[in-house]
C-alpha cells in the first residue's frame, strides 16, 4: 500500500505477509472500501463484517456466479470444483442450507466432542512423544503436531485410515489456494482440480465399501443418508471432503498462529503454564488476534448501503474477519495479546446460520494442543522470528515453523 493512495493488493508479498498492517489503515480511513483488483469491496470494522455475517441479503454461493463468468478452458479447468464445492453447506442458502445444517448437526453432536477429548489429549501425547524420543531438541510444529493432530481426529470419525494421512494432505494442499482465494499463486484452478478429483475418488471407494460394510462412523452415516434420500451421491462426496478439509485445515492455523502468538508474548506463555485453567480464555484470544481466517466472502443479493457506499447486486464482500478482530471501537488494545480478555467478541468462526459448525472440537483441540505442549516442552521457543504464510486471502497460517524443544 502506498503512503498517498489506499490501494489494498493483496498480491503484494508484503501484504501476504503482515495484511493487519494494511487492512488497519483501510479500517480507519476507508472501511468500506472497493478494490478493483479484487473486483469487490472490503470491509474491516468490526460491526460491518458482523452485518455481512448475519444479513440474508448477500449469499454464500459465491461459486455459481464465479463459474457462470467464466469461458472455454478455464471453465472446463473448474468444473470438477464446482461440482463437488458447491455441495459443501457452507456456499448455501436457505432452503438447502437449513436442509444440510441439520442432517450435518446429527453428526457432530456435544455429546461425540465430550467423548472426543480423552482421545484428543491422548493423540497430542503421543505426538509429543514421538518428537521427545527423537531427542535432537528441535521440530517443526505444523508438520509434525499442528497438522496431524486435528488431522487424526477428522480421519478417526470418518473412519479413514490414518496411514492415509500424507495423502489427503497433498490433496488438500493442492484445494487451498482455489478456496483459499490465492491472489500470486500459479494456475490454481487446474492445481485444485486435481486434489479434488483425488479426494472424490478417494471417497467414493470408501463409501462403496461402507455400502457393503456398514461402521459406525460419518461416512457410513452420510452413506445411510444417501440411501434414504436424503441427500445426493454428490452431497455425500462433498461432505466428506468439507468434512476433512475444513476439520483439519482451520484448526491446523489456529494452533499454529496460537503457538506462535504465545512464543512471542512471553509473559503470557508464562501466565498460561502458572495457571492452565486459563487455557480456554488463551484459545479465544488465539482465535481473534491472529485467527485462521482472514476473510469470508459473500456476493449480494439485494443492493444495500454500508457507511455511504452503494454495494449493488452481484458485487462481491470481502469481510476482514481478523481486521474486525483488531477493531479498536470494539477491543480494548486490540494489538495486545491477552490470555485473559473479556469480553473477547472476536466474529472468527462467524454468526448467524453459518456459525462453524466445528466451533466446539477447534476450540478443544486448541485448547489441548497448547496445555499438552507447554506441560512436556515448558522451554519451547521458536527456532526463527520469520515465518512464510500462505498465499491465501481468507485463510491464516505458515506454512512451516521450526522450533526448539528448550
Amino acid at each position: 500500500m502506498s503512503n498517498t493512495a489506499l490501494v489494498f493488493d493483496p498480491r503484494d508479498p508484503d501484504v501476504i505477509q503482515r495484511p493487519l498492517e494494511t487492512l488497519l489503515r483501510l479500517q480507519a480511513e476507508d472501511p468500506v472500501h472497493w478494490s478493483p483488483l479484487l473486483k469487490g469491496w472490503v470491509l474491516t470494522r468490526h460491526d460491518d463484517v458482523k452485518a455481512v455475517q448475519m444479513n440474508s441479503g448477500v449469499t454464500s454461493d459465491r461459486l455459481t456466479p464465479f463459474f457462470d463468468s467464466q469461458q472455454g478452458e478455464e471453465r472446463a479447468k473448474l468444473a470438477d470444483l464446482i461440482r463437488y464445492l458447491n455441495t459443501w453447506v457452507v456456499f448455501k442458502d436457505p432452503p438447502d442450507h437449513t436442509r444440510l445444517r441439520t442432517l450435518l448437526n446429527k453428526v457432530v453432536t456435544p455429546a461425540v466432542m465430550r467423548d472426543l477429548e480423552a482421545g484428543i489429549a491422548e493423540l497430542a501425547d503421543g505426538l509429543l512423544d514421538r518428537i521427545a524420543a527423537r531427542g535432537d531438541g528441535w521440530f517443526e510444529c505444523i508438520s509434525e503436531f499442528a497438522n496431524p493432530l486435528p488431522a487424526s481426529v477428522i480421519m478417526d470419525l470418518l473412519g479413514i485410515p490414518r496411514a492415509d494421512m500424507e495423502a489427503l494432505r497433498d490433496w488438500s494442499m493442492q484445494l487451498q489456494p482455489f478456496l483459499g482465494n490465492a491472489t500470486s499463486t500459479g494456475d490454481k484452478y487446474e492445481t485444485g482440480r486435481a486434489g479434488i478429483v483425488a479426494m472424490a475418488d478417494y471417497f467414493r471407494a470408501a463409501a462403496e465399501d461402507r455400502k457393503a460394510r456398514p461402521r459406525g462412523d460419518v461416512i457410513s452415516h452420510f452413506v445411510m443418508l444417501q440411501q434414504s434420500g436424503q441427500i445426493s451421491e454428490e452431497e455425500l462426496i462433498g461432505s466428506c471432503i468439507l468434512f476433512l478439509f475444513a476439520g483439519h485445515e482451520t484448526t491446523t492455523n489456529l494452533i499454529g498462529n496460537g503457538i506462535r502468538a504465545l512464543l512471542q508474548n512471553p509473559e503470557q506463555k508464562a501466565k498460561l503454564i502458572a495457571d492452565p485453567s486459563l487455557a480456554a480464555s488463551a484459545v479465544e484470544e488465539m482465535l481473534r488476534f491472529e485467527g485462521p481466517t482472514g476473510a469470508v466472502v459473500r456476493v449480494v443479493k439485494e443492493p444495500f448501503e454500508m457507511r455511504g457506499k452503494q454495494l449493488r447486486k452481484g458485487d462481491r464482500v470481502y469481510a476482514m474477519v481478523n481486521a474486525a478482530n483488531h477493531d479498536p471501537e470494539v477491543f480494548e488494545n486490540a494489538a495486545r495479546f491477552d490470555i485473559t480478555r473479556t469480553p473477547n467478541r472476536h466474529l472468527t468462526f462467524n454468526h448467524g446460520i453459518h456459525f462453524c459448525l466445528g466451533a466446539p472440537l477447534a476450540r478443544a483441540e486448541g485448547r489441548i494442543a497448547i496445555t499438552r505442549l507447554f506441560a512436556r516442552f515448558p522451554n519451547v521457543a521458536l527456532a526463527s522470528d520469520t515465518a512464510e504464510y500462505m498465499d491465501t486471502l481468507t485463510m491464516r497460517g505458515v506454512r512451516e515453523m521450526p522450533m526448539v524443544t528448550g
